[in-house]
């Protein structure tokens, strides 16, 4: 029941208080702002505090914030720190460097019965599934992470990047009773094909996480204005009730293991 209430908290918060900005954005606008992709992972320890986190998602007047974070126990202490209004999810990343091979670690699972059964992770994610690279869809550790999610009936993030939505659409079918969050807006996918998944998988919940010119130069969502695209404008309106935001810090994307500089996603959360 307590999941149930946040994500209709999330979708009333993005509704009433998001989704005008959205088509509209004003430059200083501090609008309260649900952010539901947060991570806080060990290169970020490096650069800056938790307390350090918490001052900028205050600063920009985050009233609810969803994070994930490797290795997943940061997210606990995150929601320590901060108190309630962080939303803890469970990382199937169990240590650094997991983020390309999480579905070969016989211990996952275990720790994510043991993560959800205490009460202390409100969900599954964000884990990443890439097209063409390693991950199948038949995996047994991928299908006993949704398994978990129907289970202990809480949201589950995923990251899939693929040239056709019909790469997800098996899953979400799978799995009518698990709530997706389909981080990134479907990453490199256009409007069209995201609305035609929302379509045939109602259990999909679509967040627009970091959907911005470093990491999605060839489809943006926006135009120069920082206004939303007519046909993404489109989707947002038939499917108001299902669209979220995030921010997603972890930059540069292009080397998620910076090992000549520093993890400065946080520096860009405004």
């Amino acid at each position: 029941m307590g999941i149930v209430i946040l994500m209709k908290t999330i979708v009333i918060l993005f509704f009433a208080l998001i989704l005008l900005p959205l088509f509209a954005v004003r430059a200083g606008d501090l609008s309260p702002i649900a952010d539901v992709h947060l991570h806080y992972n060990w290169p970020h320890e490096e650069v800056l505090t938790i307390d350090d986190a918490i001052k900028r998602l205050k600063k920009n007047n985050v009233i609810l914030a969803v994070i994930s974070t490797t290795p997943p126990e940061n997210a606990l202490e995150f929601r320590k720190q901060a108190g309630n209004w962080v939303v803890p999810l469970f990382r199937p990343y169990l240590e650094p460097g997991q983020r390309h091979h999480w579905y070969r670690d016989p211990k996952v699972l275990a720790a994510a019965r043991k993560g959800l059964a205490s009460g202390k992770y409100k969900g599954i994610g964000e884990f990443h599934m890439i097209s063409g690279l390693g991950i199948n869809r038949k995996n047994r550790i991928l299908h006993g992470l949704l398994k978990l999610g129907q289970e202990y009936d809480v949201p589950v993030s995923i990251h899939t990047e693929a040239s056709s939505y019909k790469y997800f659409l098996p899953l979400c079918r799978q799995y009518p009773r698990v709530r997706f969050l389909w981080a990134h807006a479907g990453g490199i996918l256009s409007a069209k094909q995201v609305g035609a998944l929302m379509q045939q998988c109602p259990n999909v919940w679509v967040e627009f996480s970091a959907r911005d010119n470093w990491r999605y130069l060839q489809t943006p969502i926006t135009d120069k204005q920082g206004s939303l695209l007519e046909d993404w404008r489109k989707l947002v309106l038939k499917y108001p009730k299902r669209f979220m935001v995030g921010s997603d810090p972890v930059y540069p994307v292009d080397n998620l293991y910076y090992w000549s500089g520093e993890d400065s996603g946080w520096d860009k959360l405004g």
